[in-house]
């Protein structure tokens, strides 16, 4: 059975989401989850239909799944993000920034738009939306084009040893 107030449901339940937390082995942005986990229940709490079963089972999973999405999201954005090689950390000094020249090299073996994909993206900081938008290209196209850039910016910076 349902409890008759989403207050009563997050006194009820606060043990279960930090169980949940903790068996998830959340410990970084714990307050974050927290309030995640609250979101999950009180759209477990909206959503939960009493002919289909025990509000607890439904509540259970609705947390852990939306936990755990929200686990996934975050890993997700850790991946794409660069790590520099430390020998390569090391040649690029805060007193000398990189040059144009630098940008523009790995550009070489890029065709017209893979390259003004790459120049939007990384020399402008434009997202691949947007870019989609200035130059009238469905967002597919652009993304497409810029993955196939990267794949040769990385092919040729290996064949020259540039990186």
């Amino acid at each position: 059975m349902k409890p008759s107030t989403f207050e009563e449901a997050a006194q009820l339940y606060e043990r279960m989401i930090r169980k949940q937390l903790k068996r998830l082995c959340i410990y970084r942005n714990h307050d974050e989850f927290y309030q995640c986990g609250l979101i999950a229940l009180w759209k477990a709490y909206e959503q939960f239909d009493e002919r289909k079963g025990a509000f607890s089972t439904y509540a259970f999973y609705t947390v852990r799944g939306y936990l755990l999405g929200k686990l996934n999201g975050e890993r997700r954005v850790e991946e794409r993000q660069v790590m520099l090689d430390p020998e390569l950390a090391e040649t690029i000094s805060a007193d000398e920034p990189a040059s144009d020249a630098d940008f523009f090299q790995y550009l070489a073996p890029l065709n017209g738009r893979q390259r003004l994909v790459i120049e939007e993206r990384f020399y402008h900081g434009k997202k691949l939306t947007a870019i989609a938008q200035e130059h009238g290209m469905t967002y597919d196209q652009v993304r497409s084009f810029y993955r196939r850039a990267l794949r040769k910016i990385k092919e040729y910076a290996d064949e020259q040893k540039l990186l």
